[in-house]
């Protein structure tokens, strides 16, 4: 079977192409009425088509309030058991376990938290799944109004969560200027207000009497009772405007009693439509401690009302005392003359009414809310974490070097530190030494090991550019190899060794690299930006599965539409860059990823990174060049001569029983011969088993699956590679190498030159009995098929080296011994 065919084509320059639809999942303490609530019903309403949002609700009921008005959007939600309103550890652990098993389901692109336990669990999550967190708050606990204990037990653990916390989006401004006492950077930051979406009641401010309402969850820091005590203080001046009091929590009973005695007060606990009863009433109440920025006020807003509410910072950023509202301190005698004076004024309260509509339909619709958080979505996945609690993100380093120098540098370092486990395996040998438990020979051995573990070190530092597909085989022939040669080279010096030190040092090593590929390579995906939305059509083929199986995980961040906050460093691995035409949207995303000394990578370098495959473009680049590698010919044609003359006895005999089994399955000669061009265009003549019929053969052709011409014994010594051992000859003559890619028949040489202007460079190494094309492909029998076999070789031409070789010669054996791609 030979290897799908994948080019890189360029879509249609005209042809609409939509942009990423981003995964947020949303998650929140609580499913019941309250502001927090609302605030997300109302971002799911605003962004959806923009954005593909799942909702996690604590508790086990998906059908709360908040569960049942998403689940008629059409919004898929889940439950979280578990988080509960508490931060007890067991709790919280077992929330974090949970939620980590979602995100391995949805694998969400940004995780969106909203009220204070759901965003100690998502940051946590988030920072072990490696996903961006963006954290509401919805009003800190630390404010100055909270007690002392609280206040430091709410700031310490915002302190912790603040260094993985990707965006913090504040309702208030002044809520930013709380979170400005926390370790973390101010452009992470962002004030986003609260919105609604509008609604067609409206508060009849005409008629008579008017009428008050207040909606608020009966618990701290609202303070329904400060508004019960007012009342109390206008019924003996013959006021006793008809008050409703919605909403429910601990303190309900409670401030029922206290309103037993006035009839004209009724708390009515949760409603569910909250903005159409509004419009039966004419003056709003909210008292409270200390706010963010309360909706029950939007809702009052929206609704053209009268307002009477605490003066806090939050507030006064919505309203304006005496012109959209009447804003009072928290105290009875207070709330009272505010009452006393709109019951009295008809036009006062029109007036506010008026007023706070129009600031509401200025500053506080959905739009308003939904493109600042659309633009966070999509700049929180190119913004990085820190790495410990109470720090903040360091810049990345070496971010302009490519990939593989990554790897390397990360293998360097893995390499040091694997030199001194030896070194303390050697001091633990001397001391097992001087107990009596092991012989002076297996701490040499261990020293001498050295020898092969740096061996094995610079070959997989050789290998770093290979596929990460590939890297388990090289790993265990890189690290084999020196090992396997290690008893020959004691055997050579005539010095005693310890077999059980040299296994246990060979074992050793294979696990040391593994743990550092595991570490370095696969801990966290290769994230590239991008900006042309070309990009993930053009890399599709080489994209891996969702299941992450086969090519390295690689996430493609698209660039925000409005770009990155200034100073904000870019958590990105490179860009990817397509040819394009210059406009001074492309220019501004190459000057930011230039500033910031970000890798640029085209798309065919990326797939040749992924695939071991050099792109069709470079197949057809006139001008595209690469040298050879003279320091290692010379050592390959070493190792060549030396292994064939050393495998002699073996082979030779193998080829006089091969030969004798071609004569007797049919008649003609043994070997058959044909004109192949080598090493710098130069013509040779090599030599093979016959496996054909013997036939005269006017042109070249190409061999093909179950050609009737193949023999019997043609078959199997072909899937056994048997045919090829005549060519042996042909490795020690200089016309072949045993690893290389497979030389051509002269007459197609020239054709595939015209079609390819890159073919000629296959020419530069000697070819091989078996090569990096063959056993990733194996033969070709079309020109399109050569294509992919030439995007192979020069991959090999590029990178040959003796890692390489060695994982060419771990894959053949495999072939061998499956018969894959024979013909």
């Amino acid at each position: 079977m030979s290897a799908p065919v994948h080019t890189l084509v360029s879509p249609s320059v005209d042809s609409p192409i939509p942009p990423p639809v981003p995964h947020v999942v949303l998650v929140i303490t609580k499913g019941e009425a309250g502001g927090a609530q609302t605030h997300v019903l109302e971002l799911c309403r605003a962004l959806q088509g923009r954005v593909r949002f799942t909702v996690v609700i604590g508790g086990n009921d998906t059908h709360s309030v908040l569960g049942q008005a998403l689940g008629d959007l059409g919004i898929a939600v889940l439950a979280l058991p578990s988080l509960q309103n508490s931060l007890n550890p067991l709790k919280v652990i077992t929330s974090v376990r949970a939620m980590l098993a979602h995100m391995r389901v949805l694998q969400p692109d940004v995780i969106h938290a909203h009220s204070a336990v759901a965003g100690v669990i998502a940051r946590l999550a988030g920072k072990l799944r490696q996903i961006p967190v963006v954290y509401t708050v919805h009003g800190f606990g630390f404010k100055p109004q909270a007690p002392w204990l609280i206040r430091t037990n709410a700031w310490l653990a915002e302190a912790v969560l603040a260094a993985w916390t990707t965006r913090m989006v504040c309702v208030s401004a002044y809520e930013k200027e709380l979170a400005a006492r926390l370790p973390m950077p101010p452009e992470r930051v962002s004030v986003v207000h609260n919105a609604l979406a509008d609604v067609p009641w409206r508060s009849d401010m005409a008629a008579q009497p008017p009428s008050l309402v207040m909606v608020a969850r009966m618990a701290a820091p609202k303070r329904p009772d400060v508004l019960i005590e007012a009342l109390a203080l206008l019924a003996p001046l013959g006021l006793q405007p008809p008050t409703r009091i919605w909403g429910a929590g601990p303190d309900l009973v409670r401030h029922q009693q206290a309103a037993a005695a006035m009839p004209h007060i009724q708390l009515e606990g949760d409603v569910s439509d909250v903005a159409q009863r509004l419009a039966q009433h004419q003056i709003f109440v909210l008292l409270s401690d200390h706010e963010g920025l309360p909706i029950s006020i939007l809702e009052a807003m929206r609704a053209g009302m009268a307002i009477v509410a605490t003066r806090l910072p939050g507030i006064e950023e919505m309203l304006t005392h005496e012109q959209s509202a009447w804003l009072v301190p928290n105290s009875p005698q207070a709330v009272a003359d505010a009452l006393k004076a709109l019951l009295a004024d008809a036009p006062l309260r029109q007036r506010l009414g008026q007023a706070a509509r129009a600031r509401y339909e200025a500053q506080f619709q959905p739009e308003a809310m939904a493109e600042p958080v659309l633009a966070i979505y999509q700049q929180a996945p190119l913004m990085d974490t820190a790495r410990w609690p109470m720090t903040r993100p360091r810049r990345h380093t070496q971010q302009l070097a490519s990939q593989q120098a990554h790897r390397q540098s990360a293998h360097l370092v893995w390499s040091l530190l694997g030199l001194a486990m030896i070194g303390l395996a050697y001091a633990i040998s001397q001391a097992l030494m001087a107990s009596g438990l092991a012989t002076v020979d297996f701490g040499r051995t261990v020293l001498a090991s050295l020898v092969p573990y740096a061996l094995a070190a610079h070959l997989l530092y050789r290998g770093a550019h290979m596929p990460a597909a590939e890297r388990g085989p090289l790993l265990l022939v890189t690290t084999g190899l020196p090992f396997w040669l290690t008893p020959l080279a004691f055997a050579l010096l005539q010095q005693p060794f310890s077999r059980g030190a040299l296994l246990l040092t060979y074992v050793l090593c294979p696990f040391w690299f593994w743990l550092a590929d595991q570490w370095f390579l696969r801990h966290r995906p290769w994230r590239l930006v991008y900006q042309d939305p070309r990009v993930p059509g053009l890399l599709a083929p080489w994209l891996p599965e969702p299941s992450g199986q086969g090519l390295p995980r690689i996430r493609l961040l698209p660039w925000p539409e409005q770009g990155m906050p200034p100073g904000t460093a870019l958590a990105c691995d490179g860009a990817v860059v397509p040819s394009a035409p210059p406009s001074p949207e492309r220019h501004r995303f190459l000057t930011a990823l230039k500033l910031q000394h970000i890798r640029l990578y085209s798309p065919e370098t990326l797939q040749q990174s992924l695939t071991g495959r050099m792109s069709n473009e470079t197949l057809q680049n006139e001008l595209w060049q690469t040298d050879g590698n003279p320091a290692y010919d010379l050592a390959k044609r070493l190792i060549d001569v030396s292994v064939v003359l050393a495998l002699l006895p073996l082979w030779l005999p193998l080829a006089l029983l091969v030969a004798l089994g071609v004569k007797i399955d049919s008649p003609g000669p043994a070997l058959f011969s044909q004109r192949r061009t080598g090493m710098h265009g130069q013509s040779f003549r090599i030599w093979k088993f016959r496996s054909m019929r013997h036939e005269t053969q006017l042109a070249p052709q190409f061999a093909q699956a179950n050609d009737p011409r193949i023999t019997r014994f043609g078959h199997w010594i072909r899937r056994t590679r048997l045919d090829e051992i005549p060519q042996l000859f042909n490795v020690l003559m200089g016309h072949m190498s045993l690893i290389g890619p497979r030389p051509e028949q002269d007459g197609f040489v020239q054709q595939f030159a015209e079609q390819m202007p890159s073919y000629p460079y296959r020419h530069l190494v000697r070819p091989g009995l078996t090569g990096w094309a063959q056993v990733q492909q194996g033969y070709a029998a079309s020109a399109d098929e050569t294509a992919i076999k030439l995007s192979y070789d020069l991959y090999y031409i590029t990178h040959y080296s003796l890692a390489m070789d060695l994982l060419i010669v771990f894959k053949t054996i495999q072939t061998v011994l499956t018969g894959r791609g024979a013909r």
